[in-house]
């Protein structure tokens, strides 16, 4: 019986969490730092004595491999990553790493080996937090990562990727042969926590994640005219941030509107001179929109041009889109989906679907071969904080699924 202590994987994650952790009880444990060496170094010990042989690749992603009977066949990938945003919570990313070499350490304690090979992979970089290129770990492994996208990388002391891989002992000179045959990968899983509030508001204890939404960026200026605040009446100004302001309204109220089909952030907001006694004469600001499907997201970019061109006749000034950066959705809706649905069965659970509203390296790879991801709840939705939390039976059932999975897939020759 392949059983899974879930007491010894609370340990393992408490362990984990010590690199790094802070005064307010958060975790810190950026990329190639000294925390993110020590929760490195950890993990490789928990691969080891699972019974992989373990490895680092040239931008230092720590891959574990448990041979397969049949190891000429593609392998199946699972894991996350180790990195954590500064003052974050002890399971993003942690809980996918430690629960995929949980589930290949029962299986090494029977002697059980599936036929295809099984590789264990702890992501660098996913969070972004040094380079400010989030899930910069598989990107390199999935070939998105071109020599010149990787030697223009800096982090916020202005030092290169080359200087980080320095510090740990590793050289840049091997990253011109990295990335992975995506014709030797059969399928990756990831489990992971929701991040969200849909979960734990449902009472459920786990989800089969069917999309990861996309990531629709807007840059935006409003040109009014700068004026004395005292000497201009009210009907001959041009105020760059009442508009701005009101455009801020329509967007938050068009996507409350939209009954969950999207979310629309206005995150960031600059205005230019920013004095109090002169009229606003520019305003940049930032419209972030995700949807599970990109058709929304290009209808709702539609609309944000239709709604700075009504400001400008209603205000007297200019808006308009500066930048734009769209990263798509992507639809996890095939093979993998439908293994996690039999895996359910076959365990008697009865298990939703849900979209990712988070980016996860499952995006990533999704590029390169069949994905699947399951979710777990977060605690009153929090993420990304000292407070992030999830029931630990929650926990068990969801490695139960994933486990299950995982063997299915790995068992398989087609």
């Amino acid at each position: 019986m392949m059983r899974i202590d879930i007491a010894t994987v609370r340990e393992q994650i408490a362990e984990l969490d010590s690199f790094g952790k802070t005064a307010g009880g958060g975790t810190t444990r950026p990329s190639y730092s000294k925390a993110w060496r020590q929760g490195r170094d950890y993990v490789r010990t928990l691969m080891t004595a699972a019974g992989m042989t373990v490895e680092c690749d040239a931008i230092g992603n720590l891959i574990g491999t448990y041979p397969g009977t049949k190891p000429e066949l593609p392998y199946v990938m699972a894991g996350s990553h180790l990195d954590t945003v500064p003052d974050g919570g002890s399971l993003d990313g942690a809980l996918g790493v430690i629960a995929a070499i949980a589930c290949v350490h029962s299986w090494h304690a029977v002697g059980y080996r599936p036929q295809r090979t099984v590789k264990v992979v702890a992501f660098v970089e996913e969070e972004g937090s040094v380079f400010g290129v989030g899930c910069l770990g598989s990107r390199f492994m999935a070939g998105e990562m071109t020599m010149d996208k990787l030697a223009a990388l800096r982090d916020k002391q202005g030092r290169s990727l080359a200087d980080n891989l320095a510090d740990n002992d590793m050289d840049a000179a091997a990253l011109a042969g990295g990335g992975i045959n995506k014709q030797e990968i059969h399928a990756f899983l990831e489990l992971h926590v929701e991040q969200g509030y849909e979960l734990d508001l449902a009472c459920e204890s786990c989800a089969i994640v069917t999309d990861i939404v996309g990531i629709d960026r807007h840059w935006i200026t409003v040109r009014g005219h700068a004026n004395h605040a005292g000497t201009t009446r009210m009907d001959r100004r041009q105020d760059a941030l009442v508009a701005a302001s009101c455009l801020v309204q329509e967007i938050y109220e068009a996507a409350h509107a939209s009954g969950g089909a999207y979310v629309a952030t206005v995150g960031k907001l600059q205005v230019l001179p920013g004095a109090t006694n002169v009229i606003p004469g520019q305003v940049d600001f930032t419209i972030e929109t995700r949807a599970a499907h990109n058709s929304i997201m290009e209808s709702v970019h539609h609309d944000i041009i239709a709604r700075l061109q009504h400001s400008e006749a209603r205000y007297g000034v200019t808006a308009a889109v500066e930048s734009r950066h769209f990263s798509p959705a992507v639809s996890l809706g095939g093979a993998m989906v439908a293994e996690f649905a039999a895996a359910a069965s076959d365990l008697g659970l009865a298990v939703n679907k849900m979209p990712s509203w988070a980016g996860h390296d499952a995006k990533i790879m999704a590029n390169i071969t069949s994905c699947g991801m399951l979710f777990v709840p977060s605690v009153n939705g929090i993420s990304h904080s000292p407070v992030e939390d999830t029931r630990w039976d929650d926990v068990a059932v969801g490695l139960q699924l994933f486990n299950h999975t995982l063997r299915r897939v790995a068992s398989k020759e087609s």
